[in-house]
C-alpha cells in the first residue's frame, strides 16, 4: 500500500501476513509486531527468524569456503615461519583502514605466538590525492624495495590486472582480499579457483567471485580480513599441533585460546568497517556488528580507546549510529584531508599516549574535513539548481576545479537524500577528474557505470571506475566530462521512472496507538544493530489529534514539540527538522496521520513544551519523521 497524500515522501507500507505472522510468533514466543517487523526483513520462516534475533557466533559460515583461502593461508603462513617480510596493503576509507589495522595485528599476534616474532609486519595505504584508490604499480615498486615477499591486499585489488603482473615480476606474491565487484568483462584466468584477470595474484580471495562457494556475498573488506584472520589461526594452529606431535612438545592449547581472544578483539574492528562502509547488516554482518559493538565497548585496544574519547563515548553503550557518525568520521576524516597511515597507527597503537595523541590529530583533521565539506557542499547546492535540468536529466552531475576530491564522497551523499536522485561529483584536478557517486535505491551505479563505459564502442569514455550498487568511484578526463553526463542520464532513463524520483519512507507496520507500549520498545530492541537492510522500524498511525499548543524549539525554531491523541491514548512527540509545518498542522486543526519511531523518554525536549493536562504514556516518546495531513 503507498500514502502520499499532503506529504512529500510515499509511504510504503507492506501487506499484512497474518498467517505467518501468527506461526512466527507463536514459534519464538514473540509478539506479532516483532514477528511482522521480521517478515518484512525477508525473514519468512521460524528459523530464519530466530536465527536473525540471536545471531551467535556459531551461524558464521566456514571461512574455507572462500576461494584461494586455504592456499593464500598456507603461504601466509610458510612466509611468517620463514620471517620473510609481509606487507598489507589497505585502503584509505574506514573499512580499508580497519582491515589494515586487523590483518596487521593478526599477523603481529601469530607471529609472536608460534615464531618468536620471527617476521617483520608492515603495511601500506596510498595517498588519496597523489595514488588514488586500490593497488598502484607505484606502491608495488617502493613496497618491493623494502624486501617484502608476500604482499595481502584488504578492501581492493580485485580488478587489478596490470598491477597483479607488476608484483609477479618483482618477484612478489600477490594476495588479495577483497569484497568489490568484479569487472564483468573478466575471462576466466584459466586457473583452478580463481575467475579473474588477476591469473598473476597467488590468491583472490572474494565473495563475489563467480567461483566463490560462501553463501554470503556481501561481507564488507574487512569482513573478508576477519575470515582469513580466522583461517590463518586454524592453520598455524594445525601446523604448531603437528609440530608437537613430531616433538614431543605441549602447550599449543593456551596458544589457540589466545588466538581466540584475539579474534574476539578483533570483531571491534570488524564493526567499525562493517557498518562505516553501509554493507547491508544481515546474516554474517550482522553477527559481525552485533559482537564488534560489544567489543568496541569494552575494548581494551589503546587506539580504540582513545578514539572513543576524543568523540565523547567514555563509558557509553556503542550502537552502530555511534560508529556511522561519531567514531567513523574521525578515521575517515585522515584519509579525506590528511594522512590515512595515522589512522591505522592509532588502531595498531600499543601505547596509550601514542594513541591518545594520533586521536587528537584524527579529532583535528576531521573538524578541518567538516568546514572543507560544509563549503563544497554550500557551492555544490547552488550549481545543482543553477545547472541540472530537473526537467529532463535524471541525474545530478556536476563538476568543479576547486573542489576537494577528498569530501566529495560525502557531499554526493548529501545531495542525493535532498534531490532524490543519483549523484555524480567530479572533483578536477588539472585534466583529470576524479568522480564519487551516490545512488538511490533501486538504481545500481556500477551496473550503469558498466554501460556507460560500454556505449562508446571506440574508446574507453572513463579511465577507471568501481564500486557497489549505492556506491561509486571513477576517474575521467576532463574533456570527456560533457559527453559523460548525456551518456549517464541516457542510461538512467531506462533505468529511472519519475516515480523512482519521489523519495519513499517505508513503513513496517500501521499501528494504533494503543498499541504502543513500554514491552514493545523493549522486544524490539533484539532487532539491534541496526543499518544498511535493517533499519530502525517505523510505524504509521492515522488519524491522530495534536492536542496542547505545538511549540517550536532548537536553533531558529527547527524542531516541533507536541502531544499527539488517539482515542484516550496520549504520547509526548518529538518532530526534529519540521518547524516548518507548524502552520499547516495548526490550520488542519491538529488533525494529521504520523510516521514515527519509538524511542525512551528524553527530557531536554520536555522543558521546551507547555504542559499538557491529559493522560499520556511517559515512558515512551513518538520521534516523528513524517507528517501528512
Amino acid at each position: 500500500m503507498v500514502i502520499q497524500e499532503l506529504s512529500q515522501k510515499k509511504w510504503i507500507i507492506p501487506p499484512l501476513n497474518i498467517n505467518l505472522q501468527t506461526e512466527i510468533s507463536n514459534s519464538l514466543r514473540i509478539s506479532p509486531v516483532l514477528s511482522q517487523m521480521l517478515i518484512n526483513r525477508g525473514l519468512t520462516d521460524s528459523e530464519s527468524a530466530g536465527n536473525f534475533i540471536q545471531s551467535n557466533l556459531s551461524l558464521l559460515s566456514d571461512p574455507m569456503l572462500l576461494p584461494d583461502i586455504e592456499k593464500s593461508s598456507k603461504r601466509i603462513i610458510d612466509a611468517l615461519s620463514k620471517g620473510e617480510k609481509v606487507t598489507v596493503y589497505g585502503d584509505y576509507d574506514v573499512d580499508g583502514v580497519s582491515a589494515t589495522a586487523l590483518m596487521v595485528q593478526c599477523l603481529e599476534t601469530l607471529s609472536r605466538l608460534y615464531w618468536g616474532q620471527k617476521s617483520i609486519i608492515d603495511y601500506y595505504i596510498p595517498d588519496r590525492l597523489e595514488e588514488g584508490y586500490g593497488l598502484s604499480t607505484g606502491g608495488i615498486e617502493a613496497i618491493s624495495k623494502t624486501g617484502t615477499k608476500v604482499i595481502i591486499t584488504v578492501d581492493c585489488g580485485v580488478n587489478s590486472f596490470e598491477e597483479a603482473r607488476f608484483a609477479r615480476e618483482k618477484g612478489i606474491d600477490l594476495i588479495i582480499t577483497d569484497h568489490h565487484e568484479p569487472c564483468v568483462e573478466l575471462p576466466e584466468a584459466g586457473r583452478a579457483g580463481c575467475l579473474s584477470g588477476c591469473g598473476s595474484a597467488f590468491g583472490l580471495i572474494n565473495p563475489k567471485l563467480a567461483t566463490s562457494n560462501y553463501p554470503f556475498r556481501e561481507l564488507s573488506g574487512v569482513g573478508v580480513a576477519f575470515m582469513l584472520a580466522w583461517v590463518l589461526g586454524q592453520s598455524a594452529s594445525t601446523g604448531a599441533d603437528n609440530l608437537s606431535e613430531r616433538t614431543g612438545r605441549t602447550g599449543n592449547k593456551k596458544v589457540a585460546s589466545e588466538f581466540k581472544d584475539f579474534l574476539m578483539s578483533a570483531m571491534g574492528l570488524a564493526a567499525l568497517g562493517t557498518i562505516a562502509d553501509v554493507v547491508p547488516l544481515k546474516q554474517e554482518n550482522r553477527i559481525l556488528a552485533k559482537y564488534g559493538l560489544s567489543s568496541l565497548q569494552h575494548s581494551e585496544n589503546p587506539g580504540i580507546k582513545a578514539l572513543k574519547e576524543v568523540a565523547g563515548l567514555n563509558g557509553k553503550k556503542i550502537y552502530s549510529y555511534h560508529v556511522g557518525f561519531n567514531l567513523g568520521p574521525r578515521i575517515n576524516a585522515a584519509g579525506r584531508v590528511g594522512n590515512a597511515k595515522k589512522g591505522v597507527e592509532m588502531l595498531t597503537a600499543k601505547c596509550e599516549d601514542t594513541a591518545r595523541e594520533i586521536a587528537l590529530y584524527l579529532e583535528s583533521e576531521n573538524k578541518k574535513r567538516q568546514k572543507i565539506q560544509s563549503d563544497i557542499l554550500e557551492s555544490a547546492r547552488k550549481k545543482v539548481l543553477n545547472d541540472v535540468d530537473f526537467s529532463s536529466d535524471m541525474a545530478i552531475i556536476i563538476s568543479d576545479d576547486n573542489w576537494h576530491q577528498g569530501v566529495i564522497g560525502v557531499v554526493a551523499s548529501r545531495l542525493a537524500s535532498e534531490f532524490h536522485r543519483p549523484v555524480v561529483i567530479i572533483a578536477i584536478d588539472g585534466e583529470v577528474g576524479h568522480g564519487s557517486a551516490r545512488s538511490i535505491p533501486g538504481f545500481h551505479l556500477h551496473n550503469t557505470l558498466l554501460k556507460c563505459q560500454e556505449f562508446s564502442t571506440d574508446r574507453r569514455l572513463l579511465i577507471s571506475f568501481g564500486g557497489h550498487a549505492q556506491a561509486a568511484g571513477l576517474r575521467i578526463l576532463k574533456k570527456d566530462i560533457s559527453e559523460f553526463k548525456e551518456i549517464f542520464n541516457t542510461v538512467s532513463k531506462g533505468q529511472l521512472e519519475e516515480e523512482d524520483l519521489i523519495p519513499a519512507l517505508n513503513i513496517d507496520i500501521e499501528v494504533k496507538l494503543s498499541s504502543i507500549s513500554r514491552s514493545l520498545l523493549e522486544e524490539l530492541k533484539c532487532l539491534l544493530p541496526h543499518g544498511e537492510g535493517n533499519p530502525v522500524p517505523v510505524f504509521a498511525t492515522r488519524e491522530v489529534s495534536i492536542v496542547g499548543q505545538i511549540r517550536r524549539f532548537g536553533v531558529n525554531g527547527k524542531h516541533l514539540g507536541f502531544y499527539v491523541r488517539q482515542g484516550d491514548v496520549s504520547f509526548k512527540a518529538v518532530a526534529f527538522g519540521m518547524g516548518d509545518k507548524i502552520d499547516v498542522l495548526k490550520e488542519n486543526n491538529g488533525n494529521c496521520s504520523i510516521a514515527y519511531v519509538l524511542r525512551s523518554p528524553f527530557r531536554k525536549e520536555a522543558n521546551n513544551l507547555s504542559n499538557y493536562n491529559g493522560t499520556y504514556k511517559e515512558n515512551v516518546e513518538i520521534d516523528v519523521k513524517d507528517i501528512s495531513t
